[in-house]
């Protein structure tokens, strides 16, 4: 007891009014929604074949835990983000050819000369109802049209994929999921290059990049639970990579470091956090990753004594605590109504 009067005491009477206004501002407003909880905007498709139904696409599920397998087809992906449109629209054939997985079935020369020598009905759209047949025609169309050239193949070998792997309507977009889908816009804009068609692989590629940080920050978290140190090491880069090298990023990692760590905080170190997180992500143009969120929590619940209790995120810290105690992801935390 007389330990802590002796630090409360050493705290400015000035800077103890500027937190406790920044902290009332932020049981206002709350933590704010993290990076890893933001929507990804799923733009709307635009097909030249519009009997090849297109179906939605959800976020893939935070919970399921990320495997070696996971971490290469990341890394795969990864490889396309520095594309820009015109690099997309114009990619050697070799690259279209790369863009595929393995386990797509590719079109055989066979196959390509019956559909350009079908011969197709000039009302089939109206008039067909087998759906196996409209597919067949709709496809000979497509290359009858264009001809035997990569994005035309990409295209019809992407959508049977995608017909093929599409549950109850529904993909589950992973990194691998989004580049392929990337190269469908990619491939439509080369065939049919208007605007709308751009803003499609405009918004597909920032959907491109936002999968894949999403799902790095939950290998950061797979990689917290089994090495803490290592996961220290790599957020300090992420940090640095986010905000610059700055003194800010220190104060951020040295007390991620000791919290996640089970180290003793100073009151001081959790009013520097408290500032730190503040200037960057409450009044800053940047959001906070989910470990930063909780750091502020624990950190805030330190000065409790000063700073006052906030009841609102009581539920939250234990929640996470919780999760910590067991060795779990936060992304497996079952928020319910909070």
């Amino acid at each position: 007891m007389n330990q802590w009067r002796h630090r409360e005491k050493e705290i400015d009477p000035f800077l103890l009014f500027c937190f406790a206004s920044v902290l009332s501002l932020l049981l206002c407003f709350g933590c704010g929604d993290t990076e890893d909880e933001q929507e990804v905007t799923n733009p709307t498709n635009n097909t030249f074949l519009n009997e090849l139904d297109e179906p939605s696409r959800q976020p893939a599920e935070q919970q399921r835990w990320l495997t070696d397998a996971d971490w290469k087809k990341l890394k795969d992906a990864e490889q396309w983000l520095h594309l820009t449109v015109e690099d997309w629209v114009n990619l050697k054939d070799k690259d279209w050819e790369k863009l595929k997985g393995k386990d797509w079935t590719r079109l055989t020369n066979r196959e390509i000369r019956e559909f350009m020598n079908l011969e197709i009905p000039r009302r089939w759209v109206l008039e067909v109802k087998d759906e196996a047949l409209r597919e067949k025609f709709g496809i000979a169309a497509f290359f009858q049209k264009f001809g035997d050239i990569p994005q035309v193949r990409y295209d019809v070998e992407f959508r049977r994929k995608r017909k093929r792997e599409a549950k109850g309507g529904f993909i589950t977009v992973t990194p691998e999921f989004a580049k392929y889908r990337v190269g469908d816009s990619a491939a439509t804009y080369f065939l049919v290059p208007t605007e709308a068609h751009r803003h499609l692989l405009e918004d597909d590629i920032k959907q491109l990049k936002s999968i894949v940080a999403q799902e790095k920050r939950r290998f950061m978290e797979q990689l917290r639970i089994e090495d803490p140190e290592a996961w220290i090491t790599d957020m300090r880069t992420l940090l640095i990579d986010k905000h610059g090298d700055i003194p800010e990023v220190d104060t951020i990692v040295n007390f991620l470091r000791k919290l996640e760590l089970n180290l003793p905080r100073t009151d001081e170190e959790c009013f520097a956090y408290i500032r730190v997180y503040s200037a960057l992500y409450l009044f800053g143009s940047h959001t906070a990753l989910i470990y930063e969120s909780y750091a502020w929590l624990e950190a805030s619940d330190q000065l409790r004594h000063i700073l006052g209790d906030p009841p609102k995120q009581t539920g939250n810290l234990e929640k996470y605590r919780e999760a910590r105690a067991a060795g779990l992801s936060f992304y497996n935390i079952k928020w319910g109504d909070d």
